[in-house]
């Protein structure tokens, strides 16, 4: 039986600006459309509002991050990027750390982001910090949390049970 120790989602829905473009963006669809729109236009004033919101609805339902930590590992996916669970057991994980964002580009950076030359995937939405994991032979793995603590202690809690 796998136990637990810690567990976060994070959505777009979250992320209180996606929701102002959204908004400005049927706000500005609105003026502009509408008073140009004769009793021919509806149609094309509707499918051209539903062309525009679509893909931001998509954002916001669909795309969602999540972050596991139980006894045999850590486990996370981003949607729809990556579906099934990455499974990274305790033994492939050399050391971990907390870290800031520092740069503007990391506090603005939303998804999912493969550096190859770096050998690194970074992975967050909304988190104000990162959990920058080294593995044995495999890189680097950044994840973004908003509670790097409880991450922290529950990697340190495993992998102190993983050497005794």
């Amino acid at each position: 039986m796998r136990i637990s120790h810690y567990e976060e989602v994070q959505r777009f829905s979250q992320v209180k600006w996606l929701w102002f473009v959204f908004i400005a963006l049927l706000i500005v669809e609105l003026l502009v459309l509408v008073p140009t729109t004769n009793d021919e236009n509806t149609w094309a004033l509707l499918l051209s509002i539903g062309m525009l919101l679509l893909p931001m609805l998509f954002i916001l339902l669909v795309f969602k991050y999540e972050v596991k930590i139980n006894d045999e590992g850590l486990h996370y996916r981003f949607i729809p990027k990556i579906i099934r669970w990455k499974n990274i057991p305790i033994t492939a994980i050399e050391s971990f750390r907390v870290k800031e964002k520092e740069t503007w580009f990391e506090k603005i950076q939303c998804g999912f982001h493969r550096n190859i030359f770096k050998n690194t995937i970074t992975i967050n939405i909304t988190g104000s910090k990162y959990m920058v994991i080294t593995l044995r032979g495999a890189g680097t793995l950044k994840l973004g949390t908003e509670n790097a603590d409880s991450m922290a202690y529950s990697l340190k809690q495993i992998l102190q049970a993983d050497h005794e």
